[in-house]
């Protein structure tokens, strides 16, 4: 992988050292995770908007396929 360099105000990075060291990781892990945590969530975020934006008859179908395994699983 190759390192580059990103421009922070040295307090932010400064914060990012001490929680990356209170960590046990580097930096640039720091950083990795918690973009990785950031695009997660906002993929949570999306996929809860698609399911509020959802027709009623596509819950309707949902909740009915539902029932049905959970039926079959009680068998």
């Amino acid at each position: 992988m190759a390192a580059t360099t990103i421009k922070l105000d040295s307090s932010v990075r400064d914060r990012l050292n001490e929680v990356a060291a209170a960590k046990g990781v580097t930096a640039g892990s720091l950083v990795e995770k918690l973009l990785d945590e950031y695009l997660w969530q906002q993929r949570i975020e999306l996929v809860k908007q698609q399911m509020r934006n959802s027709p009623q008859e596509v819950w309707d179908e949902y909740w009915a396929e539902f029932h049905s395994m959970d039926a079959s699983m009680a068998d």
